[in-house]
């Protein structure tokens, strides 16, 4: 039996025991007697352990770790540990789906009857969280692991950096999703018609946007349908019509949304109990007024008299820091709607766009409560950011590639003061390596803008996903088949936290400071280029392509045609996940030797035995 340990950007295949990643295996690292790994404070690291028990059946497995010595002590109580569920997926078993060890699931190889029965190989995910307390310096001590009668120990080394990841994200990693997909996937809620009055249906969903909380990501869940019905609890009960149209209560509403407003959802976060940044609001072509009257004057004061309620309601009770999106997500091909607003194609849905925008501009001006109007953008871009839209709209959601096409939207939007999100494939294939999902933050950070999307997080359908998950939908999993009543993660969520801190970090270095940390800035900037192969920044952006100036319906959108091309390559193509590592460590290593990126907390003594959860707002 051969047990080993491996690093956090790389995966190993349930069968077969070779690494996932298999263009790239020849560079891969395993350790099989000591691993040293680089952190800042104030955030996880992870490492995997690799059961290969060549065919011979592990019916009990376990392991144990004791404190790390160093400057101080890094207690083992912040260790955890996940059992990883192998996929049947593109002719490989890869691992994705994570357990907790402690939930009672067992560790067995083959992992269940029913999956992979010719599964040779075991995993299990540790992440150790390194407390804001902690000193810099070198840790060491031991991890023990049994898988049954056969016993190996390894030496654990933490290199901490003087570098603190901040509690609160520099940067939004939208975890997207639509209305309630949720329910489907837990048979308890499914058969429940009242899941929304008795509050069973918020429960599960707490623990949804806290996972996402806890990994640095934003559950970001729009509350109507395409046919533009209200899921029940997205939208307060309204009554009346016309003038006289009116909230008759805020209470399911309120039972919903209040906690991630006040912030009490996130009490156990060790990131703080402070708002959700982003809310949809249920505002729409269909809500609060009909779509029969679209064009008429009773949707306009419908609409105008809903909003007021609002602005009254969220400042009578403070709910001032969360940014609340209104946000047309409608498209002609649904067959609901004679336009496409979201990502609009022709220049006539335009039009219709810029009049609901009209029926909206004004009733926020006055209010400290923080609205924004959200456009997605792909076609259109390129000509959006130069015209009124601009001043039209705070919040854009922009595909990527076409975004790469116009370097100088970037000033525009920040002079402006809009926020802009890029979007295009962030979740793929489970083949593909965590390289493509690290590259997202390193591509925001890079090209000035504020995050990314991952377009739909929880998009499970009626398919087997402990078989062949939709990969490319979801990031998180229902913890239903190993007896949990709430979400679990997978290994792309962990890789994208652990990809978001060190985004957190690089984004430290956008301040004012000009004379100490803006050379900073520029120094980061080139590791991370030297890293993609890149001479300079001029590597994450594309040529502007002729076609750019003619109507988006002529243009080629074909398998290879023009606008693929004009998007390719990506920036992760080609990349080694040892990429990841090397960035990392090279950014901590540069950054803490300045001493000015480890601010400490208040009343700081350097001890390491702080609550979880205790770690100071920033």
């Amino acid at each position: 039996m051969d047990i080993y340990l491996i690093k956090d950007y790389a995966r190993v295949d349930g069968v077969t025991g070779r690494f996932v990643e298999r263009a790239y295996e020849h560079e891969l690292e395993r350790f099989d007697r000591e691993l040293a790994l680089h952190t800042g404070a104030n955030q996880y690291v992870s490492f995997q352990v690799i059961v290969d028990a060549g065919g011979e059946p592990v019916e009990s497995a376990d392991i144990s770790f004791g404190d790390l010595q160093g400057p101080g002590r890094l207690s083992a109580k912040n260790a955890e540990a996940f059992i990883e569920w192998f996929h049947e997926t593109e002719e490989q078993a890869i691992p994705d789906c994570l357990v907790p060890l402690d939930s009672g699931f067992p560790f067995r190889i083959p992992q269940h009857p029913d999956y992979l029965p010719v599964q040779r190989v075991g995993a299990l995910w540790v992440d150790w969280f390194v407390p804001r307390e902690a000193a810099a310096g070198e840790y060491e001590g031991v991890v023990r692991v049994r898988a049954n009668a056969v016993e190996r120990e390894f030496v654990l080394r933490l290199v901490v950096h003087a570098v603190t990841v901040p509690d609160r994200s520099l940067m939004t990693a939208d975890l997207n999703a639509y209305a309630d997909s949720i329910s489907p996937v837990f048979p308890h809620l499914s058969a429940n018609p009242d899941r929304y009055e008795d509050g069973s249906f918020f429960d599960v969903e707490r623990q949804v946007v806290a996972m996402a909380r806890e990994h640095r990501a934003l559950y970001h869940n729009l509350g109507y349908k395409h046919s533009g019905i209200v899921t029940p609890s997205f939208a307060p009960e309204l009554e009346g019509e016309g003038k006289h149209i009116r909230v008759k209560s805020w209470e399911l509403f309120d039972r919903h949304f209040g906690p991630y407003l006040d912030g009490t959802a996130f009490a156990d976060s060790r990131r703080g109990a402070y708002p959700i940044e982003y809310l949809y609001l249920p505002f729409h072509v269909n809500w609060p007024a009909r779509f029969e009257k679209w064009g008429k004057k009773g949707f306009r004061t419908e609409v105008r008299r809903i909003m007021a309620e609002f602005i009254r309601h969220f400042e009578e009770k403070g709910w001032t820091q969360t940014k609340l999106e209104l946000f047309l997500n409608h498209k002609k091909q649904y067959r609901f709607y004679p336009f496409t607003l979201d990502e609009i194609w022709y220049e006539h849905d335009e039009e219709p766009f810029e009049q609901f925008y009209d029926i909206i501009k004004d009733t926020y001006d006055s209010t400290s409560v923080p609205f924004v109007f959200r456009t997605d953008e792909s076609n259109h871009y390129g000509n959006h950011y130069r015209n009124e839209y601009a001043d039209m709209c705070d919040l854009w959601v922009v595909n990527a590639g076409m975004f790469s096409w116009f370097p100088d939207s970037v000033e525009i939007m920040k002079q402006k003061g809009n926020v802009v999100w890029l979007y295009g494939g962030v979740l793929r294939q489970l083949s593909c390596p965590l390289t493509t999902l690290f590259t997202w933050p390193m591509q925001t950070f890079m090209s000035g803008v504020d995050g990314f999307c991952v377009w739909n997080a929880f998009g499970h359908g009626r398919i087997d996903y402990l078989k062949a998950p939709n990969a490319d939908e979801i990031i998180m999993y229902p913890g239903v088949p190993f007896g949990i009543e709430g979400p679990v993660p997978s290994i792309r969520l962990k890789a994208l936290r652990n990809a978001m801190q060190l985004a957190d970090v690089l984004m430290c270095t956008n301040g004012y400071d000009y004379e100490t940390r803006s050379s900073f800035n520029r120094q980061v900037k080139d590791i991370v280029n030297g890293h993609y192969g890149f001479a300079d920044d001029g590597g994450w952006w594309k040529a502007t392509p002729d076609f750019v100036d003619t109507p988006p319906r002529y243009w080629d959108f074909g398998p290879g045609g023009l606008v693929e091309q004009a998007c390719s390559p990506e920036p992760s193509h080609g990349k080694s996940p040892r990429l990841i590592e090397c960035i990392r460590q090279d950014v901590l290593t540069h950054l803490g030797a300045s001493g000015l990126f480890a601010p400490a907390a208040p009343g700081d003594s350097r001890t390491e035995e702080a609550p979880a959860g205790a770690a100071s707002g920033s």
